[in-house]
């Protein structure tokens, strides 16, 4: 008889690769803890139930809860600025930019559940000095890529400290919204408010084109 195949298994995972695979789970599981319970209740032992990972696993990849929530922060920051970069590849045609549209994509990133994570966390850091300097880089590194993005979708439309300006109003204003639309929802001033705000950008933008179309002669 000849002898049965052998079945093809799966490599090994090297002990990085495991490392690594149990660091991302925890830090999911944070996220979604702080996202769903909010930052106060996404104890270790919430986290832990989450990820499937006892609280000494933890502390073999994490110090501190703090070192965990700021593990989390910063991924929840790199996914939001994925999303943003593709919002301005996906823009990115040639076209004039359709500013209501482009808006539009952005409130919605902004209030995916995800990031209710950042509102937690800000809102903790005001009376938690320790979580406050350490979200600081963060939250820096965050907006400091905002303005980035929104400068290379602007530009040259608008003089890049514009489009900076306008850039991080609107982030904060749609921040704001999040916040307040789970108690006080007013969809129809939200709505008036992209509407506007997409009116005022492509106003802004004609006229920066006009200028640098005729730019002034001085007098010899």
């Amino acid at each position: 008889m000849s002898a049965p195949p052998r079945r093809n298994r799966a490599p090994r995972r090297t002990q990085a690769e495991r490392r690594a695979a149990t660091i991302g789970k925890l830090v999911e599981a944070t996220i979604e803890a702080i996202a769903e319970v909010g930052y106060h209740n996404a104890s270790l032992g919430e986290i832990s139930r989450r990820a499937g990972v006892s609280k000494g696993g933890i502390f073999r990849h994490f110090d501190s809860r703090t070192d965990l929530v700021v593990a989390a922060a910063e991924e929840v920051g790199r996914r939001h600025m994925l999303a943003f970069e593709n919002i301005r590849a996906r823009e990115n045609t040639g076209e004039p930019l359709n500013m209501t549209h482009i808006l539009h994509r952005a409130r919605n990133q902004i209030r995916q559940e995800t990031n209710t994570v950042w509102f937690e966390l800000l809102v903790a850091a005001r009376t938690e000095p320790e979580l406050r300097t350490r979200l600081a880089p963060v939250a820096t590194a965050l907006l400091d890529d905002v303005e980035r993005v929104a400068v290379a979708a602007l530009a040259p439309a608008l003089p890049a400290d514009v489009a900076r300006l306008l850039a991080t109003s609107v982030v904060h204003m749609f921040d704001g919204e999040a916040i307040f639309r789970s108690t006080y929802p007013r969809p129809e001033l939200e709505d008036a408010r992209i509407e506007y705000a997409a009116g005022l950008l492509e106003r802004l933008m004609a006229e920066s084109r006009a200028q640098n179309a005729f730019p002034e002669v001085s007098p010899r």
